[in-house]
């Protein structure tokens, strides 16, 4: 009897965690920039670690360890023109992401631009790969969880191996929580 019970309601729980999930989703699909994004021609439009295997996804820490309900709830909706070295990133923060009750903790918003600046930098870079040499991280305004964010990162300086960007993340009502710049180094080969 307890397994049926527990096989209803585990089969309960995912029913409305897709509901959850289906719902950020449709939110995001929605927003103007979004559908002002997707007829740009100059950005192409892809989905965080859509390319990363299963298994190696669960060592990542980003699109993994912090990736789910409550978390970085779906994998951010990404756009980026190499002709305008620019990136927009649409996001929800969910609410077990807090340092103080009901605000985003700073250390998970440094991680957010530390990505997003590298999803912007290193495809300008030489081969293509990089890792952060420095990031500098201005808190702005507490930074509510459980809302959808917008990334906006430019590259704005190459040399030889080296890509300068800067950053910001943004509420829909477009308050800035975050400002961020770093330096991103190409390297050869990563192990």
């Amino acid at each position: 009897m307890s397994t049926t019970t527990d096989g209803l309601t585990n089969h309960s729980n995912l029913l409305r965690l897709e509901k959850y999930i289906n719902s950020i989703e449709q939110q995001i699909f929605s927003l103007p920039i979004v559908k002002e994004l997707k007829n740009e021609p100059s950005y192409i439009e892809s989905r965080n670690y859509e390319n990363i295997t299963e298994e190696r996804l669960k060592y990542h820490f980003v699109g993994g360890t912090l990736g789910g309900k409550g978390k970085i709830t779906v994998s951010p909706l990404m756009f980026f023109s190499e002709k305008k070295k620019e990136s927009v990133t649409i996001l929800h923060v969910g609410d077990q992401m807090c340092g103080h009750n009901g605000i985003a903790h700073g250390g998970l918003l440094s991680t957010v631009m530390d990505e997003l600046l590298a999803r912007t930098a290193i495809p300008c870079l030489p081969d293509k790969n990089g890792a952060t040499a420095y990031l500098h991280v201005n808190f702005r305004k507490p930074c509510k969880v459980d809302q959808i964010l917008i990334g906006r990162c430019k590259t704005t300086k190459l040399e030889r191996k080296k890509g300068y960007v800067e950053g910001t993340l943004e509420t829909l009502e477009g308050v800035i929580v975050v400002e961020a710049d770093a330096l991103f180094i190409s390297l050869k080969k990563l192990e």
